[in-house]
């Protein structure tokens, strides 16, 4: 039986290390079932282990300690928020809020979405054609998932421009990764205190004036074990909305590879819709948005060789699992061929798999099937570098230039 001690460093304390985290995975992996990062948690590195880590009951998802090893306390703000999410309830709370979200979700079709994505697209892309260049991370990427989440929202724009202001410069996502500062937490308070009293005060209005949306489902939303509270309803609207960033994270990083990769970029632009489903699922592969999922040991047990006591935590760094060769052949390749139906981690699997991955993968597959429409010779401005330290894997830019083609209208 191994200890701890035994187990090699993944060094997430260099900064440098977040620029391509991939190599030193791949040989930790060759060589190792499990690794410890830099905090001590332990790090499966296999596919089998992580799936089985994320989707069985001998682990579990780690609630609210995760974000209390980052400093937050009963009474915060953040913690008051989080503490309401799915992401970190279990058992019956969890099932409950799922099923009554899932029911409200599924009143808000995703596919008469997919015109709007493109059209939405193109849109964008008609602003910088004639300029032949584009910081695509920040004016398409996080721009376009914002304006398809308005609309499957069915909020209007001045109501969401409350949380969008509420939240600007507290980087909430950033709270959640292994670096957590006292000025991030100030600013996370105060920011999500403002969000919390904002959709408060939308759900207010919806009762009294109740609306075909999304506010006014979960508001609603009833089945036999119950409805929604009110800490429930202020995450959930919150969480929906904002998971817009991810996907923005997302479709970022498809650029970059479909940059990287011209070859695959112009099989994507010749037949779009035989491949933008495997372009889609192919990124979430290579470069997941969340850069590892948090768990914890149900038990006391053994795992990957190891001890674990009960509560015990542990890391799924998903650009370990997503590239193994055991279940990818040339897994450090970008290909757009591969057979979507084999799924990577990135979105989750079992009882937490992430339940907005309908519109994230329907803006994700639009999103980059038009940019290669649009935008051909794809090249960078300047090359691009990933923000360290953070739970979301994000560019800091995407200077993008190309030759421009003709809107093909959508």
């Amino acid at each position: 039986m191994q200890t701890i001690k035994s187990l090699p460093v993944i060094p997430l304390a260099d900064a440098e290390f977040w620029q391509n985290p991939y190599p030193l995975l791949a040989e930790l992996r060759a060589k190792h079932r499990a690794a410890v990062n830099d905090q001590g948690t332990i790090v499966p590195l296999h596919w089998d282990d992580c799936e089985w880590t994320i989707k069985g009951t001998d682990f579990i998802n780690e609630g609210i300690e995760f974000l209390e090893r980052r400093g937050f306390n009963e009474g915060d703000a953040l913690h008051t928020w989080r503490k309401h999410a799915l992401g970190v309830m279990e058992g019956p709370d969890h099932l409950r809020v799922r099923r009554l979200v899932s029911g409200a979700l599924s009143k808000r079709s995703i596919e008469p979405l997919r015109p709007l994505i493109r059209k939405q697209a193109h849109a964008i892309l008609d602003m910088f054609a004639d300029k032949g260049e584009i910081e695509a991370f920040r004016y398409y990427s996080m721009y376009l998932p914002r304006l398809v989440m308005m609309e499957f929202l069915g909020v209007e724009k001045d109501e969401l421009s409350g949380s969008e202001k509420a939240m600007a410069g507290g980087n909430i996502v950033d709270c959640f990764g292994p670096r957590v500062t006292n000025e991030m937490r100030k600013n996370a308070n105060r920011c999500i205190q403002d969000a919390m009293d904002h959709v408060a005060m939308l759900y207010e209005k919806r009762r009294a004036q109740p609306q075909d949306d999304l506010l006014t489902q979960l508001l609603t939303a009833e089945t036999e074990e119950g409805k929604l509270n009110h800490g429930e309803l202020i995450t959930l609207f919150s969480t929906i909305f904002g998971s817009g960033a991810s996907t923005g994270s997302t479709l970022a990083a498809g650029l970059l590879e479909l940059t990287q990769n011209p070859e695959q970029a112009e099989r994507l632009r010749k037949e779009p819709e035989r491949w933008k489903k495997g372009a889609c699922e192919e990124v979430l592969r290579m470069r997941p948005a969340i850069y590892a999922i948090g768990q914890k040991a149900a038990r006391a047990q053994k795992a990957f060789g190891l001890s674990f006591a009960a509560g015990q935590s542990l890391s799924v760094i998903l650009g370990a699992p997503n590239r193994d060769p055991a279940r990818w052949q040339d897994p450090e390749r970008f290909d757009i061929t591969r057979d979507p139906a084999l799924w990577s981690l990135s979105l989750g699997i079992g009882p937490h798999f992430c339940i907005g991955q309908a519109i994230a993968r329907s803006t994700i597959e639009e999103g980059l099937a038009v940019f290669v429409q649009r935008c051909h010779e794809l090249e960078f401005k300047e090359p691009p570098r990933w923000v360290p330290y953070v739970a979301e894997n994000k560019l800091e830019s995407l200077q993008l230039v190309f030759k421009p083609a003709a809107a093909g209208g959508g």
